[in-house]
């Protein structure tokens, strides 16, 4: 650890009772100045198919300053090929998504995000489409959102441990486009 503002510290303790999964994480804590983010979440499940779970955060980023954050989120897993979640930020953000398993190679999912935050004049909402296609060496995963912003990244294998990787986004109402060509190696 040093004092560089690209420092980071994390510490993160996990509990997994019979039906029930309950959470804590510390990031940058400084006990001299009094700063850091604490979050502690619980998901329980309520049912074979059906969990709930909640969340509450405080940031701490000056000594005399604190802003808190809770969010509620609920999981139905109707079968092992698909998952729905909904899941509530306070009162601003609203979340729900959707995932499918199409075939052993495909997998496709959904989200739409609804933001209200009437104090700084923003109301928006964001749907994104993806899916992932897995290749007998590659791994090609595409989506785009509702302002045409397009994101892929495809994953190639070459050796055990070690990956060749091409991204790119394409941001038609900005005008932006990125691209990136990237090596992974893993331990």
């Amino acid at each position: 650890m040093q004092k560089d503002e690209h420092s980071v510290f994390q510490a993160e303790t996990e509990y997994d009772g019979d039906d029930y999964i309950v959470n804590s994480k510390i990031t940058n804590p400084s006990v001299t100045e009094g700063t850091g983010v604490f979050a502690l979440s619980y998901l329980q499940s309520i049912t074979k198919n059906l969990a709930a779970g909640a969340e509450i955060m405080v940031q701490k980023p000056y000594p005399k300053y604190q802003e808190a954050a809770t969010s509620l989120a609920i999981r139905y897993t109707p079968d092992d090929k698909s998952v729905w979640v909904a899941q509530a930020q306070g009162t601003n953000i609203l979340t729900a998504s959707y995932w499918r398993k199409i075939s052993s190679k495909v997998d496709a999912c959904a989200e739409l995000q609804v933001l209200n935050m009437p104090t700084q004049g923003r109301r928006d909402a964001v749907c994104t489409v993806g899916a992932k296609y897995e290749f007998a060496s590659a791994t090609y995963r595409a989506q785009m959102d509702n302002t045409f912003k397009l994101s892929m990244l495809l994953e190639e294998k070459i050796a055990p441990g070690f990956s060749f990787l091409i991204s790119g986004d394409i941001d038609y109402a900005k005008g932006e486009n990125k691209f990136g060509v990237g090596l992974q190696l893993e331990s």
